[in-house]
């Protein structure tokens, strides 16, 4: 599939609605050299998984890994990861859009792709300047390389959406003599087909050539070119749907209903049917990158194998032959002719394309290409073609057991490549609770705590997300997190769980576990004592707030977590909290101390002392852990350093999370 440049249009327009200047860079990921994936991040909004290739740029709901090495992923990763990202564009209708970020040395950096011809990826600074290029480009209208400005190519013709009924009409009268309708349309407002035959089926235009159209024709034209035009970027004008091959694999999208789609499948968004449409084929491509050598060997064989199969009926069909005519010659000699230069046998002979060749002064027939000793009896040389027909049958014996083999050797490398596939496929990322973008847990009498995981989360959880039926807590240290116990209707329970697992949860999340510290002091307030703007002339840092009144301390806390895996929803998510809280509703858990191993060896650890845990008794679960991500580990640790605990399993409580 390849994307129109009105349907770029939609999503750039679509992207560019989704991201705010809050939007950073948080992880640059390669899929194929001209795939690369780009996870946004926001302190208060949802991620967002951005696929930037060269067949277009769309919000991807799926995970991929990566398939082939990306020489722009080392240069990106220096330039635009941690980065800001400000917009997305698109100049005019043309089939290429930028990405505008702000990087961590305040420099701005434009990120161009093209998406028609073999594509191309350009990195480039304020000035457009090229850094980098995909593809460099060395063409009569332009060039392009490192250290060159980046131009735009010549327009291809009319940009679609200022195109006018007078630019239409002087294009028809410029055309040559006998223009093609489709052609000069095409040509006049640079849509791909299928939206030009939209345009041009149910207008009831007569004429065949651009030359011929009426003035009333092109105004009709231009008012349907229109019409699909904005219903296409309008996404209130959508009724998405895409096409499945045999297999169900979706391998066209479009946003609007388009004439002779009886066979379209609806589905939810136009966004959507992208993602699946061109993950499809990009999973393609990656599994033939992975397999080529594989696939050349197999199409060697198997030209090999249909060479053997020829091979076998030609001498199949000469043996048949030789049978016949040698049966022919006894049915002459039954009729009582013996010799074989009778006429009747010369006949025959030759109304089978068969000649006399002499050879070293002894006489051969050659009959269906075979050379057959030439005998002046016609038993003795029908007996010579029967010998030779056994031999070409023995013969194709023989290609059989030589094309069994050549099957069996495809067959093996045909499985080779197909566990190779099934290997490389993209899987659906799970949706996530608004809460797991914070620290969370839910404690063992079944509240809700979120907690800060640095300055701006701080800052969303009491901005964003505090009311006046929670309790915040804060901890005796700089560097603390603010945590929120959800819906506890402001009642002073200093003897309830909640109190001591939440005071626990953020003292051992604050810098205290860092330094390693054994203990520490926190305190609880509530929402009316929180002020969320300093005092006048006065300045708050980023994720700080002012707290007035009595401050409720938990003394002499131990620093001390639990790690878990648990099912919320049907769904499994790795949690860190107080022991209590984790055990509860874990299925199997851990217990964690200051001290030790850094986050990715404690992450590697605690994954195997999970499965190892888990295998005891759910082999299925096991397998499952295996393949969560260290990521997902290492995001719920405490900062610093950690030693483990042997796992156990847990409680295993399936509850819904009191929010």
């Amino acid at each position: 599939m390849e994307l129109s440049g009105i349907e770029l249009h939609y999503l750039v327009n679509k992207i560019s609605s989704k991201i705010t200047s809050s939007y950073y860079v948080s992880n640059i990921s390669s899929i194929t050299k001209n795939s690369i994936l780009l996870k946004l991040h926001h302190p208060t909004e949802s991620d967002i998984n951005l696929i930037v290739s060269t067949k277009g740029i769309w919000i991807t709901s799926k995970k991929y890994k990566q398939m082939e090495e990306n020489q722009l992923l080392s240069i990106l990763s220096r330039e635009i990861e941690r980065a800001k990202i400000n917009s997305v564009s698109q100049p005019g209708s043309e089939r290429i859009f930028f990405l505008h970020f702000i990087n961590k040395d305040d420099k701005e950096r434009k990120l161009v792709v093209e998406i028609f011809g073999k594509g191309n990826i350009i990195l480039c600074d304020e000035s457009m300047k090229i850094l980098w290029i995909l593809n460099p480009v060395e063409v009569r209208h332009r060039i392009l390389k490192t250290g060159l400005e980046y131009v735009l190519p010549p327009n291809r013709g009319e940009d679609v959406f200022q195109i006018s009924f007078e630019g239409m009409k002087k294009s028809r009268d410029t055309q040559p003599e006998n223009t093609d309708l489709v052609r000069w349309l095409a040509k006049c407002t640079s849509l791909p087909r299928k939206y030009v035959e939209e345009i041009l089926l149910p207008s009831g235009i007569s004429a065949k050539y651009a030359n011929n159209l009426s003035d009333n024709d092109v105004g009709i034209i231009y008012d349907k070119t229109k019409e699909i035009t904005n219903k296409v970027i309008d996404e209130t004008n959508h009724e998405p749907s895409i096409i499945v091959d045999k297999l169900g694999l979706a391998i066209d999208a479009s946003p609007i209903v388009m004439s002779g789609d009886s066979i379209a499948k609806k589905i939810e968004s136009y966004m959507d049917g992208i993602d699946q449409v061109l993950s499809n084929e990009i999973i393609s491509i990656g599994r033939s990158l992975k397999t080529e050598e594989t696939d050349r060997k197999i199409l060697e064989l198997e030209h090999d194998l249909e060479e053997q199969n020829k091979a076998k009926t030609q001498v199949i069909t000469r043996s048949q032959n030789l049978r016949r005519v040698a049966h022919e010659l006894m049915n002459l000699s039954s009729m009582g002719i013996e010799d074989m230069n009778d006429s009747a046998v010369r006949s025959l002979l030759e109304n089978n394309d068969s000649e006399t060749v002499k050879e070293n002064g002894i006489t051969y027939w050659n009959i269906q290409n075979e050379r057959i000793k030439f005998e002046s009896s016609i038993p003795k040389f029908s007996s010579l073609l029967f010998s030779r027909a056994k031999e070409l049958e023995r013969g194709a014996i023989n290609i059989d057991k030589a094309s069994e083999e050549l099957r069996l050797r495809v067959e093996k490398l045909q499985n080779q490549t197909q566990k190779i596939h099934e290997k490389i496929q993209f899987s659906k990322l799970e949706s996530k609770q608004w809460y797991e973008r914070y620290r969370w847990f839910v404690t063992s009498d079944g509240y809700l705590v979120i907690g800060g995981r640095d300055a701006s989360s701080n800052s969303a959880i009491i901005r964003k997300y505090m009311t006046e039926n929670d309790i915040i807590f804060h901890a005796e240290i700089h560097g603390s997190p603010f945590f929120l116990v959800k819906n506890v209707n402001n009642q002073e329970k200093q003897d309830s769980s909640y109190v001591e697992e939440a005071a626990q949860a953020t003292i051992s999340f604050s810098r205290a576990w860092k330094e390693g510290l054994s203990s520490g002091d926190a305190y609880w307030v509530f929402p009316n004592q929180v002020k969320k703007g300093a005092p006048t002339g006065q300045f708050l840092p980023k994720g700080s707030f002012v707290i007035e009144g009595k401050r409720n301390f938990c003394k002499g806390i131990e620093l001390k977590l639990s790690i878990g895996l648990i099912q919320i929803e049907k769904k499994y998510s790795i949690v860190c909290g107080p022991l209590n809280a984790v055990r509860k509703r874990s299925l199997v858990f851990a217990s964690l101390l200051p001290g030790g191993t850094d986050p990715m060896n404690l992450a590697k650890k605690v994954k195997s002392e999970f499965v190892r845990a888990i295998s005891e008794f759910d082999q299925g679960l096991a397998e499952y852990c295996k393949k969560i991500s260290l990521d997902e580990f290492i995001r719920m640790l405490p900062p610093g350093q950690s030693k483990i605990e042997r796992a156990e399993r847990g409680q295993a409580i399936n509850d819904n999370v009191n929010e």
